[in-house]
């Protein structure tokens, strides 16, 4: 009686709030709020400033809160409307579904394969593949044999290359490790082959780790534009549409969207807003997207912390 008194006690004092632990929560929920400011401080001023009169903005310095002058949706119009841009969009979607689909299943495929204890090459590959991961033979080697192979100025050159990730593999090989091997004795005695247990028995219970793959490799090809500056230097009608952002946006080069015939100075201020418009309609989808695999990545996280 005494002893769990004296527990109940001690548990009470535990849960109980104590003037240090109350400026530890002020002080971190104060620092969170500020870093979450901070993120999103740049996305609302480009957004606003999107927004904006042209000419107005144009003699602003400093952040955007809201828009300047008359809200227009000029510069979005001249964007969405321009060619370039939109030929951008459509090659960046097809180089991220391949990449999403072909991509993945290929890991999955190398990682799965790796895991198996009674593949006799699993361990040879697996110390291949972690080779890659510290030496690469460096951009001139790459560039020779996909000229070599005839892929210069076409898609495949984007395609090919680059389409499994040695650090993917290794961390589906770990997830489908990690599993309890029951599992895999269970499927065979009721007579399943190794494909049947791999798409129907395994994979489900790795899905989390395969979103967070997936949402890599749609990351990565979304925000890819050196390979294209690379390899496609005379296929412009191929170029993804962060290439294209960049020529805009960079090298200062907003002929392509504007073809107004006003002065100079009125075409200079159509320019500096196409600019915001450019960053937000490149951004704007992968932003969109990400809310959605959130779940799969706080699932990836309780599954690699709860023990059976």
């Amino acid at each position: 009686m005494g002893k769990h008194f004296f527990i109940k006690q001690q548990s009470g004092m535990v849960e109980k709030n104590s003037i240090s632990r109350i400026v530890f929560c002020i002080l971190n929920y104060a620092f969170f709020i500020l870093f979450s400011i901070l993120c999103v401080l740049p996305i609302w001023h480009v957004v606003m400033a999107s927004f904006s009169d042209p000419r107005v903005l144009m003699g602003t310095s400093g952040l955007v809160l809201k828009p300047l002058g008359e809200a227009t949706l000029e510069g979005y119009k001249l964007v969405i409307g321009n060619m370039a841009v939109l030929k951008g969009y459509l090659n960046t979607f097809i180089y991220v579904i391949w990449v999403a689909l072909a991509g993945t299943a290929l890991t999955t495929l190398a990682g799965f394969l790796i895991s198996r204890a009674d593949f006799m090459l699993a361990k040879p590959l697996s110390l291949f593949i972690l080779f890659t991961m510290m030496f690469s033979g460096g951009l001139i080697p790459s560039y020779m044999v996909i000229r070599q192979i005839g892929m210069i100025n076409t898609r495949w050159a984007l395609m090919i290359p680059g389409i499994t990730n040695a650090f993917y593999i290794m961390m589906i090989s770990g997830s489908l490790k990690s599993l309890p091997s029951s599992y895999e004795e269970s499927a065979k005695l009721d007579g399943a082959g190794p494909v049947t247990i791999m798409v129907r028995i395994l994979l489900p219970l790795i899905k989390a780790n395969l979103a967070v793959v997936v949402m890599f490799n749609v990351i990565g090809m979304w925000n890819s534009w050196y390979p294209a500056s690379i390899y496609l230097p005379r296929a412009r009608e191929l170029w993804p549409l962060q290439l294209v952002m960049r020529e805009m946006l960079i090298e200062n080069d907003m002929k392509s969207v504007i073809t107004s015939s006003d002065t100079k100075n009125a075409v200079d201020f159509v320019a500096n807003l196409c600019k915001y418009c450019v960053t937000v309609v490149g951004t704007l989808p992968i932003l969109c997207a990400y809310p959605f695999a959130q779940r799969y990545f706080v699932a990836g996280v309780q599954m690699g912390g709860v023990k059976g």
